[in-house]
């Protein structure tokens, strides 16, 4: 997977429904996800604090019920697209949330690299809902280049990027609607690298059988 700069693709949200399934473990009923900021408000998140809110437990205590069935299905259909006969995967899809009135959804702008992520990792970032420039990631398309710029994405397209080595981060949802998204990474077997050193949030080893698994 060689990234010369982010880019978007396609998936199909009539098989893959993750806009229903998320709306069921968050308990919205009718209430679409954009309107988050009307049931719960936070103080503006801090890296130790972006995954604490009463929808990230939701969505951890119920993944392996609801939500894991067809995000597998998804890691299978990518991997014979990208033609791997094995592939690399993030076990859990970390959940993001950044809502509406001046929030943000990641704590800190940053590399991957510097939370112990290895440079051969490639993000997959789904929105849920579609984005705008306000509630959206922002990102230098170059290592180190500097030139920020939002990568609106709509519900249906995945953003693909080079995490580990591209500075990404949010501004302030100054829009009136929140934005509900997930991440994952995917390597190649072949370059990828195990590193004994854990996730900052639960410290889970980057290794298969750890934060990865293989498909």
């Amino acid at each position: 997977m060689y990234l010369p700069l982010p880019y978007k693709i396609n998936y199909d949200t009539t098989r893959f429904n993750f806009k229903s399934i998320i709306t069921a473990i968050l308990g919205l009923g009718t209430e679409p996800l954009e309107s988050l900021h009307k049931m719960e408000t936070y103080e503006l998140m801090v890296r130790e604090k972006d995954q604490s809110t009463i929808w990230h437990k939701k969505y951890y205590d119920q993944y392996m019920q609801d939500f894991y069935p067809t995000y597998i299905a998804l890691i299978e259909t990518l991997k014979q697209d990208l033609n791997y006969s094995e592939l690399i995967y993030q076990k859990i899809p970390t959940f993001r949330v950044q809502l509406a009135n001046g929030n943000i959804a990641v704590g800190e702008w940053h590399k991957d690299k510097a939370y112990n992520h290895g440079e051969s990792e490639v993000n997959f970032w789904l929105p849920f809902v579609d984005t705008n420039e306000k509630n959206t990631i922002w990102m230098e398309s170059k290592e180190d280049k500097g030139d920020y710029q939002p990568y609106t994405v709509k519900y249906g397209e995945i953003l693909v990027f080079s995490g580990a080595n591209l500075v990404h981060g949010n501004k302030q949802n100054d829009s009136e609607l929140s934005r509900v998204s997930i991440d994952f990474r995917l390597v190649d077997p072949v370059k990828f690298i195990p590193n004994t050193a854990g996730s900052i949030n639960m410290n889970t080893k980057f290794d298969i059988g750890g934060y990865f698994d293989k498909i």
